[in-house]
């Protein structure tokens, strides 16, 4: 078992990915808090956990309060004794073009995906620096590294989410604490708004030609949080069947010799 012994938080538990993510870390032999503002739903995630002979709680958590953020990281020490991971995946998704955009969702948006995560990054740093060990992964996505048309407050939180992991890594370089990030490119969750011709669209621009599970992305969470990490920091893992390094797209019917 890759985390034997370790503890873990995952925010946003209670959805796909976040759900994921834990049920993978449970299975991995980590103790894991589950927290969401959606108490029922990270409850779900730890029923899952717990049949399959995991050790998982649950705790409700809103991001976007700055008291939450430290409570479920006291949380996870209060219960387990240490916080060894901290997933940062609690977000909210908005398919708004800029000029339709109003303060009131941009201010959402950017409280929950980029403040909420970095109060707790900050405060499970803390404790990490203490131990003299940790593993902290921000989840980003690849519409914080390209113009995605309606993705003006989803993409502008997630771009910020990505640097915080850069700067965390270098603040914290020496001290035990390694910061990453992952960029998931489209994949099947709660928080996909993606219609048929989004999705083809989509599908046609994935070198891999298909859509991203969310087992893809926990598999990759489980790297990162592991020991196996040693000498990564501050690095943003994209998982997306190579779109970000995708230029054009051709069938390749299309491209001759």
């Amino acid at each position: 078992m890759r985390l034997k012994s370790k503890t873990a938080l995952v925010t946003g538990a209670g959805g796909g990915l976040g759900g994921a993510i834990a049920r993978l870390y449970a299975a991995q032999g980590a103790s894991v808090l589950c927290t969401d503002w959606d108490l029922a739903k990270a409850e779900v995630t730890v029923a899952d956990i717990t049949k399959a002979g995991g050790i998982a709680e649950a705790f409700r958590a809103d991001v976007a309060e700055a008291g939450d953020c430290e409570a479920q990281v006291a949380e996870t020490v209060k219960r387990f004794g240490r916080i060894d991971i901290a997933v940062n995946n609690a977000g909210v998704s908005m398919h708004k073009l800029a000029l339709d955009m109003e303060l009131e969702d941009w201010e959402r948006v950017l409280r929950i995906n980029l403040t909420g995560s970095f109060l707790t990054a900050q405060a499970a740093a803390r404790r990490m620096v203490d131990q003299g060990a940790g593993r902290i992964i921000q989840i980003g996505s690849i519409s914080g590294q390209r113009g995605n048309m309606g993705g003006i407050a989803y993409g502008a939180s997630k771009a910020a989410v990505m640097h915080v992991c850069r700067v965390l890594a270098v603040e914290l370089s020496g001290k035990g604490v390694m910061v990453n990030a992952i960029a998931p490119g489209p994949i099947e969750t709660g928080l996909s708004n993606h219609g048929l011709t989004r999705k083809k669209g989509y599908i046609d621009r994935i070198p891999t030609g298909d859509y991203g599970t969310v087992e893809a992305v926990a598999n990759a969470a489980l790297f990162l949080g592991s020991d196996e990490c040693l000498w990564t920091t501050g690095a943003v893992l994209n998982v997306d069947g190579g779109y970000g390094a995708a230029g054009l797209a051709y069938d390749p019917s299309e491209v001759g010799g």
